[in-house]
């Protein structure tokens, strides 16, 4: 009867959550996954080790296997999946810490402005979220479940490393031998479909290093130390995080064993972001996903001790409520350009005229290394290189209707970006609200 409740709660859930933030977009990871899914439905290794691309999530490829069977390469089925397991994680939010303290936790979730723009692109760590939650929820309900929850770690940490250390350390609470092969599964999976797909078990490792470098990212165990702070400010708002700390501290010093499990979770989230910058990877601000969600969860649960926690708490969440909704006002607004200028390009390169111009010519030439994954949803097999087309040289150029495009499909971030110009003698051959295609073939 659980199960079926909470089945229900998670499909209205996504319903809802769809409804209310709108139709979403594939991101670049997402996007890439499909495009890997796809090659491995056609018989073919997936190519990890094209320009600019992500790191590969062995889980990702594989749900995308069957979604990039469907006639839009999959893209409204990674959305479906990220809208159900949004609402997953807020559902498994209320299993975890109980009607009053999941609640708040819930709303808290909810109301993250990133986390939001994340559901709408497709990112992975909303699954990985869902899983971690759940993972948690039934350890709490059966303290030391085993399997069940390690099987979660184990789907968790092919969508995120971070997982790694969470499954160990599950493992040593459980205190059994049996359990260190599920404990080591997921980076041992990993490294396998690395070795298989490039000849290197730490491919996804160096390869992540190097991308950061070319991107500029930050990196570094200093920048993730002194960030970690006003990053999860970012995150939550900074009103929020403050009832989180007060949750914790409170928590620890009145109900101690109640609190040890989320204190362990935030420090095992907190230790291996700073282990991110240890090994030179990235140290972005959704990777402190996991941390928020423990902080919003203490929140919720500091608010059922003594009144004057709950006080305290209950001012600093009310408090939040006009910043938060400034917020998710901007989040909407990023969120309906981004899709705008993603749809209008997968809309361009689906015409009868681009495919046809696609398959005759040499190669196409887009401005950003962003617009290689949706072609290649379109069906383009032709190269696409990120450079302009010189006069002279046949080939099919894409570039932006404007400025404007350009900001906010490139997100401002460096990398393999080209201004373009179309070429003497270049004949306009289809053009959507924000893109325009030439061809000289």
């Amino acid at each position: 009867m659980r199960a079926a409740l909470a089945a229900l709660a998670v499909a209205a859930g996504a319903v809802i959550a769809a409804l209310s933030l709108g139709p979403g977009y594939p991101g670049y990871d997402a996007a890439w996954a499909l495009v890997w899914g796809g090659q491995l439905a056609g018989g073919a290794l997936p190519d990890y080790q094209a320009p600019f691309a992500p790191t590969p999530h062995p889980l990702a490829n594989l749900v995308a296997v069957p979604l990039s069977l469907a006639a839009d390469g999959g893209v409204q089925g990674v959305l479906v999946i990220t809208y159900v397991s949004f609402a997953a994680l807020l559902v498994g939010l209320v299993a975890l810490g109980g009607r009053w303290a999941g609640g708040v936790a819930a709303v808290v979730v909810a109301s993250f402005s990133v986390l939001q723009r994340e559901v709408a692109f497709a990112s992975l760590d909303i699954p990985y979220l869902a899983l971690l939650v759940w993972a948690a929820a039934l350890e709490v309900r059966r303290p030391r479940r085993g399997a069940a929850v390690q099987v979660l770690l184990v789907l968790a940490g092919l969508l995120r490393p971070e997982a790694w250390l969470l499954a160990l350390a599950y493992a040593a609470w459980l205190g059994r031998r049996q359990a260190l092969p599920l404990a080591v599964a997921a980076p041992v999976i990993w490294a396998a479909t690395d070795l298989l797909v490039t000849g290197s078990p730490t491919y996804s490792f160096t390869g992540t290093r190097a991308l950061a470098a070319d991107l500029g990212r930050p990196t570094g165990l200093h920048t993730a130390i002194v960030s970690a702070p006003s990053s999860l400010a970012d995150l939550m708002g900074t009103l929020p995080l403050l009832a989180g700390v007060v949750g914790l501290v409170a928590g620890l010093a009145l109900q101690p064993r109640r609190f040890a499990g989320p204190a362990a979770v935030l420090g095992i989230g907190l230790l291996t972001y700073a282990l991110l910058g240890v090994a030179e990877l990235p140290v972005l601000l959704r990777y402190l996903l996991v941390p928020a969600c423990v902080l919003a969860l203490v929140a919720g649960m500091g608010a059922e001790l003594r009144l004057p926690v709950a006080l305290v708490i209950g001012a600093l969440l009310l408090c939040a409520i006009p910043s938060t909704l400034g917020g998710l006002r901007d989040a909407r607004a990023f969120t309906h350009a981004r899709r705008t200028v993603h749809d209008d390009l997968l809309q361009l390169a689906r015409t009868p005229a681009f495919q046809r111009a696609a398959a005759g010519c040499p190669a196409v030439y887009v401005p950003d290394f962003r617009a290689r994954p949706l072609l290649a949803l379109t069906g383009v097999t032709a190269p696409v290189r990120v450079a302009n087309l010189p006069d002279g040289r046949p080939g099919l150029l894409v570039t932006y209707a404007n400025e404007r495009v350009r900001r906010v499909f490139t997100l401002g971030a460096r990398g393999e970006v080209q201004r373009q110009a179309a070429p003497a003698g270049a004949r306009p051959l289809a053009r959507s609200g924000t893109w325009r295609a030439y061809e000289v073939c």
